[in-house]
């Protein structure tokens, strides 16, 4: 096998749900990487993960997995204000990191890490795969070959769950919260949108509140944009929301139905004329984004045209902004370390 066709070594921090996803596509879909090694606080817990997904190499220390030099590229995968101290003892180690959303809730910290992995020449991407699949690339492409104007896009990402404070979704220490959870996804499919358009989109209004009164999270959110291109984006972890997003626009509907987040699927009428763009996945979508970013270090490349750092800087200026405005900044301030 040729250097250029070897599997890039990734390694996983933090072994929740979201890593086991992204173990399973690394492990069985994806064509440009392999799991190399697995880390967790918990020696014992690191070993049932890497056993489940035939990883030998486990680690109960992260520090240990990143002194590990034949370690290329990291996924962190913990809960949100375990992003920072993570990304910087990677980045620290010249590892490419692919760091779960949202990357960081808040512009200073990601403004600080990327400028640590822009001195150490790696890569520091925020993991959206929905930007990433087959069928949403080709719909951008589609969007500007025909020139087509887009005047509002909607989409809701929203579960129904009752409260329970031991769910890191209502802990506020946690960085709990719809916009921080869901939120940043359709705010991450209207900005990237918008820029492959070439519209640079007005402020939003937003408008968040708490179902429960014990909670000291926003359980529900709604940003609307007016200008440029109108957008409705809503997140709840509370109520089940529409999963299904619609750009519209002079004599134009597009629809993305079934997790528009998951696009496979997506129907285009223009000027009376019905198109569909599609793409079936074998997996659950995380080896589109693996692959992608596997690529990119194989051709020594520092940036992504996919994932892109600018749409990262908007969303996550833009969720740190609405959550202090609206009284829940404690969600983005929040200081810890992981040893």
């Amino acid at each position: 096998m040729s250097e250029s066709k070897t599997p890039v070594k990734w390694g996983i921090a933090g072994l929740g749900n979201i890593a086991q996803r992204f173990a399973t596509a690394l492990t069985q879909y994806s064509i440009h990487g392999e799991l190399y090694a697995v880390s967790a606080r918990n020696l014992e817990r690191a070993n049932v993960f890497g056993q489940k997904f035939g990883c030998d190499l486990a680690y109960g220390s992260y520090e240990d997995m990143a002194k590990n030099p034949d370690v290329e590229a990291v996924y962190i995968a913990t809960v949100h204000p375990y992003h920072r101290p993570l990304a910087e003892l990677f980045l620290s180690h010249n590892k490419h990191v692919l760091v779960e959303k949202p990357a960081f809730t808040n512009l200073a910290d990601w403004m600080a890490m990327k400028a640590l992995a822009d001195k150490h020449g790696v890569l520091l991407l925020e993991a959206m795969k929905t930007v990433a699949f087959p069928a949403y690339r080709e719909l951008k492409d589609y969007l500007r070959s025909n020139r087509l104007q887009v005047t509002s896009i909607e989409a809701g990402f929203g579960n129904e769950h009752d409260y329970d404070p031991s769910l890191f979704i209502f802990n506020p220490e946690l960085s709990g919260g719809a916009t921080l959870d869901v939120g940043v996804y359709g705010l991450w499919f209207y900005y990237d949108l918008c820029r492959s358009i070439g519209i640079e989109p007005s402020e939003p209004k937003v408008d968040m509140l708490s179902a429960f009164k014990e909670a000291k999270v926003d359980t529900d959110a709604l940003f609307t944009f007016s200008q440029g291109v109108e957008g409705k984006i809503s997140a709840s972890i509370v109520s089940n929301l529409p999963r299904v997003a619609i750009l519209r626009g002079p004599e134009l509907t597009i629809t993305i139905r079934d997790k528009w987040w998951n696009p496979e699927t997506i129907y285009i009428e223009y000027q009376g004329i019905k198109n569909t763009i599609q793409h079936k996945v074998a997996g659950n979508g995380f080896e589109y984004e693996i692959d992608h970013m596997s690529q990119l270090v194989r051709d020594n490349k520092v940036e992504s045209d996919i994932l892109l750092a600018e749409v990262t800087v908007q969303v996550i200026e833009t969720m740190e902004r609405a959550l202090l405005n609206t009284g829940y900044g404690h969600l983005t301030t929040i200081k810890t370390s992981e040893k």
